[in-house]
């Protein structure tokens, strides 16, 4: 499948350290003007917008691998690659992270969006997970990779790609909110559809609270605490 017409910029222009503004203009140039302006609307940055710290997809990263039954994908720059699934172990991931390498060639062509969807065919086994992250660094944002044109499911699993670029996207926190509200507008759609799955446990007949979110190891005395 041939990438869109205008989605593809030039390697020279999306380089890791091209620069915050050099890499917006690439994604701008690549037909990423709408996530650009979605994610300035979502976070509004002020003089001190991005703290000198680690890669901000790290926050999309950690929430999907504290998911059940969720394979998470990243596409971006292999030494970005190895600082981030380097520091999500220090948390606990205890599973793997995906990753789809790429090089000027596979970028330029649309060779890479090819090798991320057959990536993903490969990992959505139904007997394995639920659902499939793929996560959209820098370089790949900038040189508009279109992670919508992936299939919305297959075989039951379901697919979700975001982008989260560290020149779009300011903080951990905000990362977090990305992945939570593309997960939420997918369970959304799925709800407007119709009936849903019931839960593989059944239903309980007690009262219950769901919790939406992240929790601390220290989260869930305190949850418990105020509830009882």
């Amino acid at each position: 499948m041939p990438p869109p017409e205008g989605t593809i910029a030039r390697p020279q222009d999306s380089g890791c350290h091209g620069g915050r503004e050099t890499m917006r203009e690439a994604a701008r140039a690549a037909g990423k003007s709408a996530v650009l302006e979605r994610l300035a609307a979502d976070y509004p940055q002020g003089p001190h917008d991005q703290p000198q710290s680690m890669c901000p997809a790290f926050g999309s990263l950690r929430v999907g691998l504290r998911m059940r039954r969720v394979a998470t994908i990243l596409s971006g720059s292999a030494c970005c690659v190895y600082g981030l699934t380097f520091t999500s172990h220090f948390y606990g991931a205890r599973r793997s992270v995906g990753y789809v390498p790429f090089d000027s060639e596979t970028l330029v062509t649309g060779q890479l969006f090819e090798d991320i969807r057959d990536a993903v065919r490969r990992t959505a086994q139904p007997d394995a997970y639920d659902a499939v992250v793929v996560i959209n660094l820098c370089v790949p944002t900038a040189s508009g990779v279109p992670l919508d044109l992936l299939p919305r499911e297959i075989d039951g699993v379901r697919v979700i790609g975001i982008d989260v670029p560290g020149f779009g996207v300011p903080t951990h926190a905000e990362a977090k909110d990305v992945l939570a509200g593309a997960m939420l507008r997918y369970a959304r759609r799925e709800a407007e559809a119709g009936a849903v799955a019931r839960p593989r446990a059944g239903l309980a007949e007690d009262r219950r609270v769901t919790l939406l979110g992240e929790l601390f190891p220290a989260d869930p005395p305190g949850v418990a605490a105020m509830l009882a």
